[in-house]
């Protein structure tokens, strides 16, 4: 049995799970309601998405704590609870993970920007993660992904929270804009400037993913492993969002998208997932795919 996704990722690609926020409307989320306080009011429709996950052939999942940091939490009101959310979001990913696979704990952007650009120091940003990473790590989590980040700085922070926090093993993604002139982050970072910072920073696995659709994914990809002496995580949208009749959703395929997986491991990811727009169909067609 291999202790470490970084020891399976040396056998053979490693799967990661889709999106948790399209499983979660999917199964009734309203509007304006805190996803992760589902962990504690509804843990059992928690449970559900990541038994379908792992079934579906993913190797890691990862808790539904993207919004979780204490920063966020308190915006939303609930900033009190924050420990709790992200202990039980841990312990109930925990509960359902097989033997042999692995649960990620979730660290996502606060939503708010570093001074002086912003109101929030540099250390608050740090002491915020690495409390949100402590209170996953003692739920139960493997290893501490952070994602979806806009802000190179915020995601660097975010890692130096989770070292602060003990965690064992990092993924660290940026997430990346098409432009004319290349892939940039919204704060205008490059892949290769990415790179070497999180490897600078004793970043595990560098990762990216949201935004971007598979197609995209596959140049983005093989432009990172042109510089990349980590593993890489890719994980896409399901395709570019379409907005008809003022309903905004993604409409490509599991199958095309897996296809487009196929690519991106060619390009070399060693570990791939999904990100908006997929869910347990998508990450199967993926697996079954990356398998055969």
């Amino acid at each position: 049995m291999m202790e470490t996704i970084l020891e399976l990722a040396a056998v053979r690609p490693v799967i990661f799970d889709g999106a948790m926020g399209t499983m979660l409307m999917a199964s009734g989320l309203s509007a304006g309601e805190v996803p992760e306080r589902i962990n504690v009011e509804r843990p059992a429709r928690i449970m559900e998405i990541h038994r379908r996950y792992y079934e579906a052939g993913a190797d890691a999942v990862h808790t539904n704590t993207f919004g979780g940091n204490p920063i966020k939490l308190a915006d939303r009101g609930c900033g009190d609870q924050m420990v709790l959310l992200n202990r039980e979001a841990a312990r109930i990913a925990r509960e359902v993970c097989p033997t042999g696979k692995f649960v990620a704990g979730d660290i996502g952007p606060t939503g708010k920007m570093i001074a002086p650009l912003g109101d929030v120091s540099r250390e608050r940003m740090e002491e915020a993660f690495q409390a949100q990473a402590e209170a996953l790590l003692q739920g139960g989590a493997d290893f501490i992904s952070i994602e979806t980040m806009f802000s190179l700085e915020e995601a660097l922070a975010a890692v130096a929270g989770a070292q602060k926090a003990g965690a064992g093993l990092i993924v660290a993604a940026t997430t990346f804009q098409r432009t004319k002139k290349g892939f940039f982050t919204m704060m205008g970072e490059t892949p290769g400037q990415c790179v070497q910072s999180f490897e600078e920073a004793g970043v595990d696995v560098v990762a990216t993913n949201c935004t971007l659709g598979s197609r995209d994914m596959i140049d983005l990809t093989a432009e990172l492993c042109a510089v990349v002496h980590r593993p890489l995580l890719v994980q896409p949208n399901a395709g570019k969002p379409v907005t008809r009749q003022g309903v905004t959703r993604y409409e490509q395929t599991p199958e095309d998208f897996a296809r487009d997986g196929l690519a991106i491991r060619q390009a070399g990811a060693s570990m791939l997932g999904g990100c908006c727009g997929t869910d347990d169909r998508f990450i199967r067609a993926l697996a079954e795919a990356l398998a055969a």
